[in-house]
């Protein structure tokens, strides 16, 4: 690495700093050695994770595994057999899958993933049933299970404990180095997306490698400014404000949001407009009933890279105030980020039914462990170590790449 390249990895690396200590605790998950911040510790918690998910087997690869705990939770959470509408136990608030959207993590890789294991189930979720939601009060049986994703707001980190449809979901999230998310943000809807990124120069024309490094230092902290000065002006707005905006902790804050009194106080929250909307929506006002299923989400017919989901009815439709679903209200994670954040997006984290890294998608431990929770054959063809990361400005082909591309 030349002295410009490790300049400008530098400036990125501070400004998620915080954002890798949760990597660091995410390791500790499993019970695992806690790890030290430096560049190499999350190949390290790579490994670790891995080792984590089990390497265990099923007898036959046509089947579902086993191996408990993880054994088809889909099945044993919203008590069905797998391929029948007649679902028992079912709960006023409705059965969700839910899914943590982090920006440039994987996501359109997993939504297609979650289109398939609907589907197994016999679901469809596409746009003919979103009309039909609309002005049909009996399609219930095919919304038994509602998809929600929640990729532009904060989570509040307490929604585990607070928000009864939690208990009622499968909960999935994916998380990515901060460093290789963010600057994949940069390239992919920041200036970065007007540099052609030539992977076949990177490690070995250091000619390239000094443009491309001197191209970062000169336009990720131009970059970094212009969104932090639009970031300031969406305080208060909640699900609009958080999108691509934050650039610095984007994983951190997307799970260490706040809702409860004593934790807006410590964030100095004083705004009666915002405390007032965060009162009104907050879980312990709310009596939660049947899902509207036009509020929560849709396929499009053919999942392209750009428009693969038909979003929830929100704000197009005035009586869907917010995304019918798990953790879809208002909670504060704008300001400077503490330990105690990283403290609460832990806590957060230990409550997902499944936590992903995207570096290990086509590995067969994790992709395993997903098909076991989701109730669907380990050698599917929609297996998640077959489908390939979707919506990447470059394929990675090998592991140095995965782990250290932008880097």
């Amino acid at each position: 690495m030349n002295a410009n390249t490790k300049r400008g990895s530098l400036i990125v690396l501070f400004i998620t700093y915080v954002s890798l200590g949760l990597y660091q605790n995410f390791s500790n998950l499993h019970g695992l050695t806690k790890l030290t911040t430096s560049q190499e510790s999350y190949a390290d918690a790579q490994n670790l994770h891995t080792a984590s998910v089990g390497n265990s087997r099923p007898k036959s690869e046509s089947h579902v595994s086993d191996i408990n705990p993880y054994f088809d939770t889909w099945k044993r959470r919203f008590a069905s057999s797998t391929h029948s509408d007649n679902y028992s136990n079912n709960s006023s608030t409705g059965k969700y899958l839910f899914f943590k959207h982090i920006r440039k993590a994987g996501g359109t890789t997993l939504r297609s993933y979650f289109r398939d294991v609907l589907s197994y189930h016999g679901r469809t979720r596409n746009e003919n049933d979103f009309a039909r939601s609309k002005t049909e009060t009996e399609e219930r049986k095919n919304d038994i299970i509602y998809y929600v994703e929640q990729e532009f707001s904060t989570m509040d980190y307490e929604c585990p404990n607070i928000d009864p449809r939690w208990n009622n979901s499968i909960s999935v999230i994916t998380l990515r180095h901060p460093i290789e998310r963010h600057l994949s943000e940069f390239f992919y809807s920041g200036p970065g997306r007007r540099f052609d990124i030539r992977r076949d120069q990177l490690y070995v024309n250091q000619t390239y490698t000094k443009e491309l490094s001197e191209y970062l230092e000169k336009n990720v902290p131009k970059w970094m400014r212009s969104l932090q000065g639009r970031v300031k002006g969406m305080h208060g707005k909640f699900n609009m404000y958080f999108g691509r905006y934050y650039v610095d902790n984007f994983q951190l804050r997307a799970l260490a949001g706040c809702s409860s009194r004593e934790c807006l106080k410590e964030r100095n929250i004083t705004d009666e407009d915002v405390l007032d909307e965060i009162r009104r929506r907050h879980p312990s006002e709310k009596s939660y009933v049947t899902p509207v299923p036009k509020c929560t989400f849709y396929f499009k017919e053919k999942i392209s890279n750009t428009d693969a989901l038909q979003m929830c009815a929100l704000p197009r439709e005035t009586e869907c105030s917010e995304c019918d679903g798990p953790c879809f209200y208002p909670s504060v994670a704008w300001g400077e980020m503490t330990d105690n954040d990283v403290e609460r997006a832990t806590s957060a984290l230990e409550a997902y039914d499944v936590v992903l890294l995207t570096e290990t998608f086509d590995e067969e431990a994790q992709s395993a462990l997903l098909s076991d929770v989701m109730g669907v054959p380990r050698d599917a063809d929609f297996a998640l170590n077959k489908k390939g990361v979707k919506n990447s400005v470059v394929q990675k082909t090998n592991n140095r790449e995965k782990t250290h591309f932008y880097r």
